[in-house]
């Protein structure tokens, strides 16, 4: 009887506790706010964002980057492929220098430049990026991506990897 009791109580302080949690909504006697609508550019570039995939980066690391990547089509063996990469910094890091080298894995190659520069990007920009590379062997292959961050105080180097799937 008294575990049972026990329960109960413990039940209903979980549903209260997600009850409390819960949006309910505006409250009708405050303006309702507005929110910024998005210019068409804006739109189709968050739009186009959406689709983007993270490249894998090294275990247990806090990285102020992030690498996120498109492809158009699965790529193929023998044909060329243009990969888009997005390289979004941290808000916060204000960087002198920005370096990225790419290094394709066995049965890739890059016909593209292979190293792009930035100098004093802005604290949380966006550094977009086109490469085109191309298999030539059917199965996984990889990309490796090295970036290079300058700051004032520090320099710090952080690898992701983009596995393609390279089809016959």
């Amino acid at each position: 009887m008294v575990r049972e009791t026990l329960a109960h109580w413990v039940v209903a302080l979980a549903v209260g506790a997600l009850l409390g949690g819960c949006d309910r909504g505006a409250d009708p006697r405050q303006p309702a706010a507005r929110s910024p609508r998005l210019s068409a550019t804006a739109a189709a570039a968050a739009s186009a964002d959406a689709e983007l995939v993270s490249a894998v980066g090294a275990a247990g690391a806090t990285a102020p980057m992030s690498l996120r990547f498109r492809l158009p089509e699965p790529p193929r063996v023998g044909q060329p492929l243009r990969i888009e990469l997005v390289l979004a910094q941290d808000p916060g890091l204000d960087i002198d220098s920005l370096q990225v080298s790419l290094r394709p894995g066995d049965g890739l190659t890059v016909e593209s430049d292979r190293n792009f520069e930035f100098q004093s990007p802005a604290p949380g920009a966006t550094q977009r990026m086109a490469v085109t590379v191309r298999a030539e062997q059917p199965g996984l292959l990889s990309l490796v991506a090295v970036v290079q961050i300058g700051t004032a105080n520090a320099s710090l180097t952080r690898t992701f990897s983009i596995p393609l799937i390279a089809a016959p």
